[in-house]
């Protein structure tokens, strides 16, 4: 097998060297317990434990949702990796030399041109905080965010800048830097004259360099200090820079996200840099534009517990209102912090106090009861089209909530508030359009079965914990007569890699099962107890002889169903042969 230019033994190196354990202890609070490491699970909100590693399997598993692999499916789940990313990750992380991957000469020239865009921002950054911070000219600068209540300490934090007036100060900074001028035009940081030359885009701005989570400069956002259009000037799109991947202030904020098990997400430079001077640091902020499934994804990796907290206006209501489908269909929780009408979280940090902020933060609002509040406020419930209207527009939004359980609870609580019967919205419920015929990659997307032979499995749960047993289930030929075709793949891929290796490996055994089997084999492998006790060779035995009598049932009534066919066909063709194949399957019945 290969993947690119990684190869089987590669991959395996990668996994043998690298520590489940330590990789899940980045975003897990783990607790020894038995042979086993327990905590939250940070896939799902629970109460209650119900994630579990085992460091001498290399494997995790969640009791509650399910989830469960090595340590490339945890990164993957995690982190939104591909496979090949999560290898990367790990090689990187555990000193695993990786071979040099084979790139097309214009996939190099593109990944080269990129590296140069993000050092010219490096060097405009550079050259935008040394006016700032060490400068005469930059004195307008220190005035203006010393009037805006910005501390020293956030400035250096956040390399915060100042461009002069003159019109060809940064033009003049990259010439000197020998820098193609082109490229940092197409970073839109200067522009061209309308004969000769160029000039500054940014000029009488205060700066922000906007970062990515490698803490490279992607592009900048700036804001006129005195009278003039535009008030807000930001980078344009680039090969370096996408405003819906990238969210203001993570770089420093995905240090305090896991801590407090939540974001606050805030729309603005100087809300985002207020938050974090008044000790929010677990906080992030869009860049102009609206909240997007990307930057969830992005979030997910840190925490599963989404804030807003934009302006309280009609602007910032909306806001909140097109960021809850998002919330809804990527299944975190999300909530909004209300503020007093017309207030920012700039202004009312700085106006009130943190603590009143706080309190705020603790008594946020969920957005789908943010939703529902809204809809009654613009549609007349003591009328029968008011109540009419909120309930097809909740109902619409309550269909995109993926959890059933959640959707239950919602549709009675819009129920409760409309003074409907439960069972008329959920009529509803069942009139929208059900999703399009499921494709070839959705089926195989499909729950496994939830319920097996119990013989069947306790054979595959022997060949994980007592791989010594293999060879004996090997020559009973049992897997052959296995009722389940999902156990049935499991055990013929385990029985497999012990046959190559003459031992088995857990996380080789992963490696090698498709996606809907790993989260069953890891959850067979932390089901122990009731293996500890007893004769092992007695219970394969006892599996065997049920599978045996089990397959030879079913062979039977086969067999009858065909003499019934062959009865009432004219002559009873082939009826004799059947009827010796049945005596010779009751004479077999007898010596089990």
């Amino acid at each position: 097998m290969t993947l690119g230019f990684l190869s089987e033994e590669k991959v395996s190196e990668i996994r043998d060297r690298s520590s489940i354990l330590e990789i899940v202890s980045d975003y897990v609070n783990l607790k020894k317990t038995g042979k086993n490491h327990k905590g939250l699970c940070p896939f799902h909100s629970e109460k209650t434990p119900s994630f579990m590693v085992n460091e001498e399997k290399q494997i995790f598993h969640c009791f509650g949702c399910g989830a469960g692999g090595d340590v490339f499916t945890f990164l993957m789940k995690v982190g939104h990796f591909s496979f090949p990313q999560a290898v990367e990750e790990l090689a990187k992380r555990y000193g695993v030399r990786l071979p040099p991957q084979e790139i097309s000469p214009a996939k190099k020239k593109e990944m080269d041109k990129r590296e140069i865009l993000f050092q010219i921002n490096q060097m405009a950054s550079e050259y935008f905080h040394d006016i700032l911070s060490r400068h005469r000219e930059g004195e307008e600068g220190r005035r203006y965010f010393s009037r805006r209540g910005v501390s020293e300490k956030i400035i250096q934090e956040h390399r915060l800048g100042y461009s002069l007036e003159r019109w060809d100060g940064l033009v003049q900074h990259l010439q000197e830097k020998k820098v193609s001028l082109e490229l940092a035009r197409e970073l839109g940081l200067i522009f061209p004259k309308k004969r000769a030359g160029w000039y500054d885009a940014f000029r009488g701005r205060v700066l922000f360099p906007i970062f990515d989570l490698h803490q490279r400069v992607v592009g900048f956002g700036g804001r006129l200090i005195r009278e003039g259009e535009p008030k807000y000037l930001n980078s344009p799109e680039s090969s370096a820079y996408h405003k819906g991947e990238i969210l203001y202030g993570l770089q420093v904020a995905k240090g305090y996200i896991p801590e407090k098990d939540c974001v606050i997400i805030a729309e603005g430079y100087f809300d985002l840099l207020t938050l974090h001077q008044f000790g929010l640091k677990h906080s992030v902020a869009t860049l102009g534009t609206a909240l997007t499934a990307h930057h969830i994804h992005i979030l997910k990796r840190y925490t599963k517990n989404l804030i807003i907290v934009f302006d309280a206006d009609q602007a910032g209501i909306q806001a909140n209102l097109r960021a809850l489908p998002l919330f809804l269909e990527e299944e975190v929780s999300g909530k909004t912090i209300i503020l007093p009408k017309d207030e920012d979280p700039d202004g009312f940090l700085r106006k009130v106090n943190l603590e009143e902020f706080e309190k705020r933060a603790i008594h946020a609002v969920p957005l789908i009861d943010f939703f529902f509040e809204q809809l009654i406020k613009t549609h007349d419930t003591k009328s029968i089209d008011g109540k009419v209207k909120v309930a097809e527009e909740g109902m619409a939004l309550i269909d995109k909530i993926p959890n059933k359980i959640r959707k239950n609870f919602y549709t009675k609580a819009l129920a409760e508030r409309l003074d409907l019967p439960e069972s008329l919205l959920m009529e509803k419920l069942r009139s929208f359009p059900k999703d399009r015929p499921k494709s070839e990659e959705d089926l195989k997307k499909q729950p496994v079965e939830r319920s097996f032979p119990k013989s069947e499995e306790m054979v595959v749960r022997l060949m994980i914990h007592h791989p010594e047993l293999i060879p004996t289930i090997t020559e009973e030929g049992i897997l052959r007569e296995f009722e389940s075709p999902i156990l049935q793949r499991m055990a013929e891929n385990l029985e497999a890699i012990y046959q190559k290796r003459r031992k088995l490996d857990m996380t080789e055994a992963l490696g090698s099962f498709e996606e809907d089997l790993k989260e069953r084999l890891c959850k067979f492998a932390f089901q122990e107890s009731d293996l500890e006790a007893g004769d092992r060779e007695k219970i394969l035995k006892d599996c065997i002889e049920k599978i045996h009598k089990k397959k030879l049932k079913r062979d039977e009534g086969e067999i009858l169903k065909r003499i019934k066919e062959a009865e009432k066909q004219k002559g009873g063709k082939g009826l004799e042969a059947l009827l010796i194949e049945r005596q010779e399957m009751t004479r077999k019945g007898r010596s089990l």
